[in-house]
């Protein structure tokens, strides 16, 4: 029981009380905090595990706030909602693409040029210190930090060359994710903000609208800024003869996006550069104009296009951007400073929806949304503990979990076919064997006899395309050499590709047995199980239950009815372009692409990449370029077009959500969690009202009617408030 406050808001004492107020103050005002700490340390730790998430939907967001001001003027005369959101994203896409090229045109093939300028500079400057007089200790410490950071320079830049397909696909994602925000973000915020009480909302929308009206302005600012920054430089070394200016351009308009280490170390590397391939007059010269740009774009530029609405103080930024480059990389270094404006323009009105409506008895130390923050703090610790021992387990025992899964997904599919085959007479039993029984062995002599097609043909295969390749080299007096070395580097790993999946045949098919099975008796006796479960809790949390297994039910069905249709799609596509090219194997390639469509994302990319490897080995320049754009353009659009609008109408989920859900669910989980990803989101936004009614303290409560007004909080004789908490609650 929570003790009561005095009058004067102290906390009373007794002759055996052994805390002084102090401490008891501070225990008080220390447990919120550190469960505060630990939820959004939490929430860090889970953003950096899902990065590639993270990144897609900060900068879907950033992009969004730019860029929704055009949205609403094209609206405002005429345009549709889908139409204005539609140009923009195409916009967009079309600008980044365009400055995409134009970078890694300009920029990828010097980077080893600039990094030996750079490391040419840092020597020369080095040699001429110690030409000064420097101490010998002094001269070896500078190459020693020269060196170290020409290391980090060289890590730096391999690291983002070799996330290029990383970095693409967060691209793709967030421009998928920037239309859907532009077209229904402000049904998404209406819907996460339903839970703020009514004068509490207004505030707060008003002030997420600041901060997304701030966040615009920055990255419209910083975009102009940089573009020109960039131009300047450019100008500059051309003008003065400075070698490799277009590739140092791009440094610093990349270095513009993040405030003060960018910009510092792009300039350090113009005039490392400069000094290493001209003399030191020039970059003196260079030195002099780049601070004189500086002293225009922060005295001039900036105020001009940022205004006094997004100025954030320098210590923020010198905190924000290395934490940024801490949960995020390079992507967090760019979206530090956006977030944190962000953050800072709706952090009083959070705080001030955060106040409880009845005030509880509490030390005057301790503010009123610093104890329901930390209140719902623990509560969801422990939530988030439960979902990481679930996931845990899924990882820990994928051989159990995996035809748990299947059984419960192909008893949720069959379900309609046994209660047909049920009302026309036949025995349960029987039919669910027949249907489980019958599709599963279809579905299993299918795939070995395709798969027995392939790795019997597949050396033949690789043979014959070397023997063809070849003599078109000859044909073509040597000029067709690089084909044959594709050719024959490619056969190996076909070979390898279809001897990996041989072998997991035997696994693959013992889990489909174990699932099969455990389907067979889930759609035999789930009906019992159900009323089981119902005669177990009587009330009204009985009948939650049972909602929830039907709603779970009908939702697994239409995602497997969605998957096998988007699976049939891809295949009948896959096995008409290679009849049209007149490529081998071509039936047995689409039946295995059929089974990977059921792998969201890497199922695809699997089979059509054998599919690709196979036109490669055998098929003519012509049907491998044909290949080559089939097999990309049908990944990106089945995995972030088509599919998720399939599966947002099988399982009446919004596509953005389905977008995001497939890879965070594979970052969680692995095959199994992309896999899951998808209906277990969708089970969740069906169920969660009659899986509150089940944890509710009063089950006959329906989740329609509106909630009772809190009673007040009994007065004690001094005045002060009783506290009533819940009996789980901290003191």
């Amino acid at each position: 029981m929570a003790r009561s406050l005095m009058a004067d808001g102290s906390i009373p004492t007794s002759a055996g009380q052994v805390v002084p107020e102090w401490l008891a103050n501070l225990g008080a005002l220390g447990w919120r905090i550190l469960v505060s700490a630990v939820l959004i340390a939490v929430a860090l730790v889970i953003a950096a595990a899902l990065k590639t998430v993270t990144a897609s939907v900060l900068i879907a967001v950033i992009v969004a706030a730019a860029f929704s001001p055009t949205v609403v003027t094209l609206r405002a005369r005429g345009w549709s909602k889908i139409k204005a959101a539609l140009a923009v994203t195409l916009g967009v896409l079309v600008a980044v693409t365009v400055a995409g090229v134009l970078i890694v045109a300009s920029f990828i093939p010097s980077i080893a040029n600039v990094a030996n300028a750079v490391r040419a500079g840092v020597d020369r400057i080095t040699a001429a210190i110690a030409d000064a007089g420097a101490p010998p200790d002094a001269v070896a410490n500078l190459n020693t930090a020269a060196q170290n950071a020409s290391d980090w320079v060289a890590a730096a830049v391999g690291s983002a060359v070799g996330s290029i397909s990383a970095l693409v696909t967060v691209a793709i994602l967030a421009g998928f994710l920037t239309f859907f925000l532009l077209l229904d973000g402000d049904r998404a915020w209406a819907w996460a903000s339903q839970g703020i009480s009514g004068p509490k909302r207004g505030p707060f929308q008003a002030a997420a609208g600041t901060a997304l009206t701030r966040v615009g302005a920055y990255l419209r600012g910083t975009a102009l800024i940089s573009s020109g920054v960039a131009l300047y430089d450019f100008a500059i070394l051309y003008l003065l003869g400075v070698p490799l200016a277009a590739p140092l351009a791009v440094v610093a308009f990349l270095g513009g996006f993040i405030p003060y280490f960018g910009g510092l170390v792009a300039q350090t590397i113009i005039l490392l550069v400069t000094l290493a391939t001209t003399s030191v007059q020039t970059a003196l010269v260079v030195l002099v104009l780049l601070a004189v740009g500086n002293v225009v774009r922060g005295d001039v530029v900036g105020p001009m296009l940022y205004g006094k609405r997004v100025k954030i103080h320098p210590a923020v930024v010198l905190i924000s951007v290395p934490a940024g480059a801490a949960v995020a990389g390079v992507i967090g270094m760019f979206a530090a400073v956006p977030l944190v404006a962000l953050v800072r323009a709706v952090a009083g009105a959070l705080a001030a929806a955060f106040e409880p409506d009845v005030e509880p008895a509490l030390p005057p130390i301790v503010p009123g949304w610093l104890d329901r923050l930390a209140q719902w703090s623990w509560r969801l610790l422990v939530a988030l503990g439960l979902a990481a021992l679930g996931i845990g387990i899924i990882n820990l025992l994928p051989v159990i979990v995996i035809p748990v899964v299947l059984g419960v997904i192909g008893a949720a599919t069959f379900a309609p076919l046994v209660d047909g085959l049920v009302a026309r007479g036949w025995r349960r039993g029987l039919a669910s064997v027949t249907a489980v029984a019958g599709v599963a062995l279809g579905a299993v002599v299918i795939a070995a006899l395709s798969l027995v097609s392939l790795v019997s043909q597949g050396r033949d295969l690789v043979a014959a395309g070397v023997d063809g390749a070849t003599a078109a080299d000859t044909a073509s007096d040597g000029r067709l050499q690089g084909l044959v070395a594709l050719i024959q580097d490619t056969g190996p790993q076909l070979l390898i590709a279809l001897a990996a999946i041989a072998a997991a045949v035997a696994t693959i098919a013992i889990t489909m047995l174990l699932g099969a099975l455990l389907g067979f008796y889930l759609l035999r006796d789930g009906r019992s199980v159900g009323a089981l479960v119902q005669r177990r809790f009587p009330d009204d949390r009985g009948r939650a239950i049972t909602e929830v297994g039907t709603r779970s039910v009908g939702i697994l069905s239409g995602y497997m009815i969605a998957t096998g249709a988007l699976s049939a799609f891809g295949a009948l596509t896959q096995l008409a372009t290679m009849l049209l090219l007149g490529l081998p194997l071509a039936l047995p390639l689409a039946v295995l692409s059929f089974f990977g469509g059921f792998v969201p994302y890497i199922g695809s990319f699997i089979t059509t990449g054998i599919a690709l490897l196979v036109t490669i080995a055998v098929g003519s320049p012509t049907a491998i370029v044909v290949m080559l754009v089939f097999t990309i353009v049908f990944n990106i659009l089945a995995g972030s077009v088509i599919g998720p609008l399939v599966y947002a109408r099988a399982v009446n989920l919004h596509p953005a959500i389905v977008m995001v859900a497939i890879p965070a669910g594979s970052a969680l989980a692995g095959i199994v969690g992309m896999f899951l990803a998808v209906p277990v989101v969708a089970i969740i936004s069906a169920t969660w009202r009659p899986a509150l009614r089940v944890l509710a303290t009063r089950p006959d409560r329906s989740d329609a009617a509106p909630q009772p007004p809190a009673p007040e909080p009994d007065l004690q004789p001094d005045g002060t408030r009783e506290e009533r908490r819940p009996a789980d609650a901290p003191n």
